[in-house]
């Protein structure tokens, strides 16, 4: 299954997702995806956002099938995440766990953030695993956009 980014800008993407990491997280290794648990997959998407680290969120990025880098290639996928740092970035966050049930080696979490450009909001994100490593699969955008 392939994830897709969720809310207004959505339709600009159809987003495939993937990825694996090292012991304390990521790799510096262009090779390795991924990171070991979902909290810190989401944890280290987000720092990579506020850095304008498009490579580090690109390989952190993906679905139980593998990484996103695998059919959307490396530039497309640095691009789409030049568009959600955009998004994303924020002064601060924490994460919490979402009570949803999830099929597959899934999991949801809640990042509670504040100061970002369309203020403090709440913005879920299902993880997925894929050969032991935890990627961003979706992000549910809806709180991040003007107007919602």
């Amino acid at each position: 299954m392939r994830g897709i980014l969720r809310g207004p800008v959505g339709g600009l993407f159809a987003l495939a997702l993937g990825g694996c990491a090292s012991a304390g997280g990521l790799s510096q290794s262009a090779d390795v995806y991924g990171a070991l648990t979902a909290e810190s997959a989401v944890s280290q998407f987000l720092d990579g956002a506020n850095r304008s680290d498009y490579r580090l969120m690109a390989r952190l990025f993906g679905s139980g099938d593998g990484p996103a880098e695998s059919d959307l290639g490396r530039v497309e996928t640095e691009q789409r995440m030049f568009v959600l740092a955009s998004l994303l970035r924020h002064a601060s966050y924490s994460l919490r766990e979402m009570e949803v049930a999830m099929e597959g080696g899934r999991r949801r979490l809640i990042a509670d953030m504040v100061g970002t450009r369309n203020g403090d909001v709440s913005v879920p994100f299902a993880t997925a695993s894929y050969q032991g490593r935890w990627f961003v699969e979706q992000i549910f955008t809806d709180a991040l956009t003007p107007g919602e």
